[in-house]
């Protein structure tokens, strides 16, 4: 007999056992209520009006500009006068190099001609002093 006092038990004495509502066991898992949870949160954030692509288009473009700032920032860290001095020699190096190259690909007898026509111009200019 399920009467009112039945559910309303009042007295601290009463050996009898309150019924409890079973627990549905699908919305008691955590994997469900984490999804409920999500799906409330993607629910909000598509309120305002932007797609889920939109927030992650604007969230790449802003890591890229993030990550520029801090390639650059490490550039300008890295131009202290010597760097800057050990950069140019480099340079130069490597374009002493080019021209070495591109002479040994010349034949031997343009080679011959090109240091005759220093040592010419040399001697000119020796004489004329």
């Amino acid at each position: 007999d399920l009467s009112p006092d039945y559910f309303s038990i009042t007295s601290p004495g009463s050996h009898l056992i309150r019924p409890h509502k079973p627990l549905n066991p699908i919305t008691a898992s955590k994997s469900h209520q984490e999804l409920h949870k999500e799906l409330q949160m993607t629910h909000k954030r598509l309120d305002r009006g932007k797609t889920e692509l939109q927030r992650a288009l604007e969230k790449r473009k802003w890591e890229q500009r993030m990550k520029a700032s801090r390639d650059q920032q490490e550039a300008n860290k890295n131009t202290s006068p010597l760097h800057q001095e050990l950069l140019k020699r480099q340079q130069r190096l490597e374009n002493l190099e080019r021209e070495e190259k591109s002479k040994q690909e010349e034949p031997e007898f343009l080679q011959v001609k090109e240091r005759l026509r220093r040592t010419t111009v040399m001697d000119a200019g020796e004489k004329q002093v």
